[in-house]
């Protein structure tokens, strides 16, 4: 029987098959698929990747699905247990500590280069963004409002015009989503939540320096209100995760 606490675990029957299944074309959209579902909290981790189920949910070769798990290990979202299979990366404490030491690295030198230089149309989408998980918030929708905040780092890492800063920020942001999964503090995660708000006024009057300090103490206020010695027990059916809502 599964578990009572995901309701749409509960609705799903049965194998994967043409009608629930999510829409892909080869590895890369297997990946893209994965890559998303850690990022927004939908495979917590501790999830087990069973080769055989994913298999069955993408529609694709155990080879592929080999090769997507191989690109997930590299990026430090999936670990591989020789003998035990795929689970998604449980970060230790002293990993969380490291994730942020670095994004307080790089992202405040993003930042420094998109205020400098990004016009209005490229930061739209952070306005947009933002706007979003405003909405998400006053509605409830805590586990979006996350997936949010997540992607306005992502999407300033874009409007530094710099592929290879894009993608490490990219990284980055996905690694702490499993952090913030692990450690949140419910107590404490509304308090830094307007800061993407200042910080986008900052961007388009080109305020570089305030800025910059902003973008460092936003990311020591998401530190901060996380609780480093917590560790649920996490665990979710694959079929139910993929399923479209229209099935459940």
């Amino acid at each position: 029987m599964m578990p009572k606490q995901s309701r749409r675990a509960g609705k799903l029957v049965g194998l994967s098959n043409a009608l629930n299944r999510p829409k892909v074309d080869g590895p890369d959209d297997v990946y893209a698929e994965i890559f998303a579902s850690i990022v927004d909290q939908r495979l917590p981790p501790g999830t087990k990747l069973n080769e055989l189920t994913l298999c069955e949910i993408f529609n694709v070769g155990r080879r592929q699905i080999g090769q997507v798990l191989q690109r997930l290990s590299y990026d430090s979202l999936i670990t591989l247990h020789p003998n035990r299979g795929a689970f998604v990366t449980m970060p230790e404490a002293d990993e969380a500590r490291a994730i942020f030491d670095a994004r307080r690295v790089i992202e405040p030198e993003i930042t420094r280069i998109v205020a400098a230089q990004a016009t209005r149309e490229e930061l739209a989408p952070l306005r947009r963004n933002v706007e979003a998980e405003a909405e998400s918030r006053r509605t409830g929708r805590l586990r979006e409002a996350i997936r949010l905040s997540g992607e306005f780092h992502i999407l300033l890492g874009k409007c530094a015009r710099n592929p290879i800063l894009y993608a490490l920020v990219r990284q980055l942001v996905a690694r702490t989503s499993l952090v913030v999964a692990l450690y949140e503090n419910q107590n404490t995660m509304m308090c830094w939540h307007d800061d993407h708000a200042i910080f986008i006024k900052l961007l388009e009057t080109n305020r570089v320096n305030p800025a910059v300090a902003l973008m460092r103490k936003h990311l020591e206020h998401v530190q901060e209100s996380l609780d480093l010695e917590r560790r649920p027990d996490t665990r979710f059916d694959l079929r139910a995760i993929y399923a479209p809502e229209t099935t459940r």
